[in-house]
């Protein structure tokens, strides 16, 4: 059975049955997950000079899009540490995980790619530094990760911020959002800007991604040591790009129930209202100037179209 036929089962169940099946089956899908790492390591190990690849973005913020185009490399393979899947079921999110001191110890002769939405505090960061890990980082307009990660809440009972979602119109759960997850969002990016290392890292916008996801995937296949070849690079981005990715629905199209629901940016102008506006409004002026989402603050008093 399919992965996409569970989820499509497990959708349809109560929230507490789906949140007791998840703690059952992420750690059996980690010791998985771990087994083909190390065989990719076998296989192909002596093809990269690193072994340990790590992505890290907001939720809803195209970090999986990237995954999934690195993970095509022959060999390696995603790996979700149970303590984060653990710290996100007890907590409703990994946005503020701090990594354990010897975290990717247990990752030796292997090929793992490991993408988390963790924060970048000065331990994160130094764990990554102490293992000699290269990173890449992913930030987006926070209006936009509103609106994407109420679709997803509100369709994923397992999730444990499902219930303020589910019985939400679409303004009612962007206004839960914003009381509840953007003031921790704002620190997240600003942890990555403040303290990433600039000669281990990279940090893109997935806006820029989307603008040219050739030129975003030759700096991260760069900054990791992969073929950066424009032959690869262009037929990893053709096989990843968002019609595939929804089911053949193209760029514009709405598919709720999917990780790639839209691949647009700046599908929030179709969904705040006014109030959502001046809510949004003082508490991301600063942050969307200071990252270039907008020049001003006119976005706050247009009326929604």
């Amino acid at each position: 059975m399919t992965l996409k036929k569970l989820e499509s089962i497990a959708r349809k169940l109560p929230p507490w049955a789906t949140r007791f099946g998840k703690r059952i089956t992420v750690p059996m899908r980690g010791r998985n997950q771990l087994k083909a790492c190390k065989k990719g390591f076998k296989e192909f190990g002596t093809r990269y000079p690193q072994p340990i690849l790590f992505i890290a973005g907001l939720p809803k913020s195209g970090s999986t899009w990237i995954e999934k185009m690195v993970a095509s490399y022959a060999g390696y393979h995603e790996y979700l540490l149970p303590a984060i899947a653990k710290h996100e079921l007890a907590t409703g999110g990994s946005h503020d995980f701090e990594m354990p001191v010897g975290m990717f110890d247990n990752m030796k002769e292997m090929l793992v790619l490991t993408k988390m939405h963790c924060h970048g505090s000065v331990n994160n960061v130094k764990i990554l530094e102490d293992a000699k890990i290269n990173y890449v980082l992913l930030h987006r307009d926070l209006r936009d990760v509103a609106v994407s990660y109420h679709f997803y809440v509100h369709n994923t009972p397992w999730h444990p911020e499902h219930k303020r979602h589910h019985n939400k119109s679409v303004q009612e759960g962007l206004s839960v959002f914003a009381i509840r997850m953007l003031p921790a969002y704002i620190k997240w990016v600003h942890s990555w800007k403040k303290n990433a290392n600039p000669k281990h890292s990279i940090q893109l916008r997935y806006e820029d991604m989307l603008l040219d996801p050739i030129a975003g995937m030759t700096n991260v296949a760069t900054l990791f040591e992969l073929d950066n070849s424009i032959e690869t690079i262009t037929a990893l981005v053709e096989k990843h790009s968002f019609k595939n990715m929804s089911g053949g629905r193209s760029i514009g199209e709405s598919s709720n129930t999917s990780f790639a629901r839209k691949g647009v940016a700046g599908d929030w102008k179709n969904h705040f209202t006014p109030e959502l506006r001046d809510q949004y409004g003082r508490l991301l002026s600063d942050f969307l100037i200071e990252n270039e989402y907008e020049t001003n603050d006119s976005w706050i008093t247009k009326e929604s179209k």
